[in-house]
């Protein structure tokens, strides 16, 4: 799909015009996230403009065929695969929060989300890395560890799911709240891509950028219906 046909492109179309397609454009808006119907052409154009911001920023992400930062080294390409997804998920979560108005979404929200919007296509599971017992013990078991790389509450709970028990990050949410905590691990700069190489964090780091993006596209997708 290109970006002149993708359903983002579909919806700016029509939303580029919120005076003449107010009605529409507000009661979509409004089905989609529950809250109620916003008045006036100046509230519509505010949510539609951070829609905007997020998406431009989510495009330029994906954009980022080969991503590297950092002095060019054996870890500046995972270095640069993490914070394409810090750019990623900062696209998705201004999103959300001009759809639904809630800043820092967790898993909650993002199961709402998978359920309110369509199905997204082709959606993977993630399988565990194959890592060894040793590596287990050193970073994963120790749960004063994963706190030190930020994983909190739910992510902390999906983390060691994944990396200690090695169940596939399966939802749609699931695979968001980890795009959350690898985000949040990279952008307090306690995940280094030392520990990322050591955790075989790639392959999740290479895909997560287009699962949000498969994500969003599926909420315009519902806001066209």
């Amino acid at each position: 799909m290109t970006k002149s046909d993708s359903n983002y492109a579909l919806w700016a179309r029509i939303a580029r015009e919120p005076e003449a397609n107010f009605d529409y454009v507000a009661n979509a808006l409004s089905v989609l996230s529950g809250k109620p119907k916003v008045k006036t052409s100046e509230e519509l154009l505010i949510l539609l403009q951070g829609i905007s911001r997020g998406q431009a920023l989510l495009e330029q992400s994906c954009a980022w065929s080969k991503p590297s930062a950092g002095r060019a080294s054996k870890l500046s390409e995972l270095r640069g695969q993490q914070w394409r997804l810090v750019m990623a998920y900062a696209g998705f979560e201004i999103i959300l929060k001009s759809l639904y108005g809630k800043d820092h979404p967790g898993i909650k929200e993002f199961q709402k989300l998978e359920a309110s919007i369509e199905a997204v296509e082709n959606l993977e599971p993630i399988a565990a890395p194959r890592l060894t017992k040793s590596i287990k013990e050193k970073w994963i078991a120790d749960e004063k560890l994963l706190k030190f790389l930020s994983f909190r509450n739910y992510d902390l709970k999906l983390f060691k799911r994944w990396m200690v028990d090695g169940s596939a990050v399966e939802t749609l949410a699931e695979q968001l709240a980890l795009a959350k905590a690898l985000r949040n691990g990279t952008a307090h700069a306690a995940l280094s891509a030392n520990k990322c190489q050591q955790l075989k964090l790639s392959g999740a780091l290479e895909r997560l950028p287009f699962v949000i993006d498969s994500a969003v596209d599926a909420i315009f997708c519902t806001l066209l219906k």
